[in-house]
């Protein structure tokens, strides 16, 4: 494989909002394959329902504003700093909200051999529609605060009530280089973990001990905390358990990227002036996704029978191990599953690939999904 090309953010997007859609998205591929040619990328997953670029119009179909929270915090000020006086000026005038109503395309390229090594390409798709009265003039709930300005009536506009203002068009939303993504989430999480170590080394937990029968006895001990979880501080954050269970199973051993069957969800925020980094994932439609069987089995459950549905959901989804990987997402595949399983490799009752059974028994003994 070529070494990747580094991606710029702002030819990304002007790449992107040059391109005029088409219904299978091939001019996008096009556009970004003929730019980036050792760095393919390929849509892994239309997600939809989303919203974006919130406006205003008046009743006679002019604009107000493009930005609604811009416009609204303007309205508050003009009026004193109160909702109800925004509410109160504007609620016989008709205005309406438009925004971009659409899909969020997930395109991925991978540039290395490891399951983390790869680009996530976030593009959001649709076009411009009005969607809601911005205020109604006789509230059922009467306007409290901005929130309540922004979010606007509880009702919305019928498919047949909606007018489209301007057709659909491509927008860069996000570019995510998914192993930096994953070593910032991991530095960070060790990070946040140190900081809360001097609060931790004060926190004891109350153990009670009670023996029954005729010299039984009673104590309660004050235990440090730290010490009932010695490997505290060290433990791998599940976002990072995920990528190494898939190059260490045989779906990673035999050559499957988990970005051609799993996007990711990821987030990053501040919390109390400290960073955060959350991942999901999430599967592929190409995988067949809700199409998948439920394997949810009672713990009790032969371990033959269950081990048969999971083949079979293999063979589906098409790959080796899959079902693991879905367990630990939890929808389709349920933790019991991994337990009857394990527990029948524990008692010498089945037999799985090496690696697998070491990632499987590893998940026994410390638990994890999302």
């Amino acid at each position: 494989m070529l070494p990747p090309e580094l991606l710029n953010i702002n030819e990304l997007s002007n790449i992107i909002a040059s391109t005029s859609p088409v219904d299978d998205h091939a001019t996008l591929l096009a556009a970004l394959n003929s730019r980036y040619p050792t760095t393919p990328f390929k849509i892994l997953q239309e997600y939809d329902g989303r919203t974006w670029d919130v406006g205003v119009i008046d009743s006679t179909g002019n604009r107000v504003t493009d930005k609604l929270g811009q416009w609204i915090d303007q309205e508050i000020a003009a009026a004193g700093g109160t909702a109800q006086e925004v509410w109160r000026r504007h609620k016989e005038a008709g205005l309406i909200r438009t925004e971009r109503v659409g899909s969020c395309l997930y395109l991925v390229a991978p540039y290395g051999p490891d399951p983390d090594q790869f680009y996530q390409l976030e593009i959001l798709v649709g076009p411009e529609m009005t969607t809601q009265k911005l205020f109604d003039p006789d509230p059922y709930f009467p306007v409290e605060d901005r929130q309540d300005l922004l979010s606007g009536p509880p009702l919305i506009f019928s498919d047949n009530e909606r007018q489209e203002l301007a057709p659909s068009v491509y927008k860069f939303e996000r570019l995510t280089n998914m192993r930096r993504f994953l070593r910032d989430l991991v530095d960070t999480y060790k990070a946040n973990r140190l900081a809360q170590i001097p609060v931790l080394e004060k926190k004891s937990i109350r153990v009670q001990e009670i023996v029954l029968g005729p010299d039984g006895w009673q104590s309660n001990n004050e235990v440090p905390f730290l010490d009932l979880a010695p490997g505290w501080i060290d433990r791998t954050p599940p976002a990072l358990r995920l990528f190494q269970d898939w190059a260490e199973s045989s779906a990673g051993q035999g050559g499957e990227k988990i970005c051609n069957h799993w996007w990711m969800q990821v987030g990053e925020w501040k919390d109390k002036g400290q960073k955060q980094y959350a991942l999901t994932p999430q599967w592929a439609e190409a995988d067949g996704g809700l199409n998948l069987p439920e394997i949810m089995p009672d713990w009790e459950a032969s371990p033959y029978g269950v081990m048969e549905s999971l083949s079979q959901f293999d063979k589906q989804a098409g790959y080796p191990f899959a079902w693991y990987f879905y367990m630990l997402h939890g929808n389709r595949v349920g933790h019991s599953a991994g337990g009857v399983i394990a527990n029948a490799i524990k008692s010498g009752l089945l037999n799985l690939p090496k690696c697998d059974e070491e990632v499987l028994l590893r998940w026994r003994d410390d638990q994890y999904g999302f």
